[in-house]
């Protein structure tokens, strides 16, 4: 039966198929300029995640911030002069943008072999691979070794450096984040009155109406360091990572 109707509608009836399946098509691109995807952590796990939970409990208590990305492969080495500079006026750059908290590049790491004064003289006052007083090629050399730094801030065969870009913290969103979660529990444990559901009712379209604006905010971040990323581009292969790119791209 399933056969004949088969027969009967799709293989007699060709062209009517393909007309079906082209308005199908049609509405479907249509609309999809109204699709949003939002790649946030409260969309991507589910509500009352123990892990989620967890997460938010360890950040509130020490700590944390969104973050950015920069691979760094220069075309010179990384202990070039050039390079150097280079790698200091991106810094600079990046660091002067408003919603940039700190920029953490392998010139920001401290070198505690790489001198032969007292340990405590080197505890008290540290060197990087750009004071005039430190042996660069030596001080490379205790970077690419180092168990902590290796494969973190500097690629195994030294060629290709890692820059992190911390983010200003967003306390209006936590302060959403926070509401929310107290709206969803409450609702679990206790049922939610008349007046409460309708404050939550609007809480939920403001915070959404505000997960908009960040959205835009994010993408006018992502076009500025992309921008900065370009002028610095004939010194080295730079390429960009990070979950708000993620976010953005997506």
């Amino acid at each position: 039966m399933l056969s004949n109707a088969y027969q009967n509608i799709v293989i007699q009836k060709p062209k009517l198929i393909f007309t079906l399946l082209f308005l199908v098509l049609l509405s479907f691109g249509y609309f999809s300029k109204d699709f949003k995807l939002d790649a946030s952590s409260d969309t991507l796990l589910l509500e009352n995640d123990p892990d989620l939970n967890y997460l938010r409990e360890v950040t509130k208590r020490y700590g944390s911030k969104d973050f950015l990305v920069l691979t760094y492969t220069p075309e010179k080495e990384i202990i070039n002069d050039d390079t150097i500079i280079n790698i200091l006026n991106l810094r600079h750059d990046i660091q002067n943008l408003s919603w940039v908290h700190n920029v953490i590049t392998i010139l920001d790491i401290p070198l505690l072999s790489s001198s032969d004064e007292p340990l405590i003289e080197r505890l008290k006052s540290y060197k990087t691979l750009n004071h005039k007083d430190i042996d660069k090629k030596r001080g490379f050399e205790e970077i690419i070794n180092s168990p902590v730094f290796k494969e973190f801030v500097i690629s195994e065969d030294g060629k290709t450096t890692g820059i992190i870009v911390n983010l200003k913290s967003n306390e209006k969103l936590r302060e959403f984040i926070e509401k929310k979660d107290y709206f969803y529990n409450k609702s679990i444990t206790e049922s939610l009155n008349p007046k409460e559901k309708k404050n939550y009712s609007k809480f939920l379209n403001d915070f959404e109406i505000y997960k908009d604006s960040l959205k835009k905010q994010n993408h006018e971040n992502i076009l500025e360091i992309r921008n900065i990323i370009k002028n610095h581009q004939s010194f080295a292969k730079i390429h960009l990572g990070g979950i708000p790119m993620i976010a953005d791209d997506m």
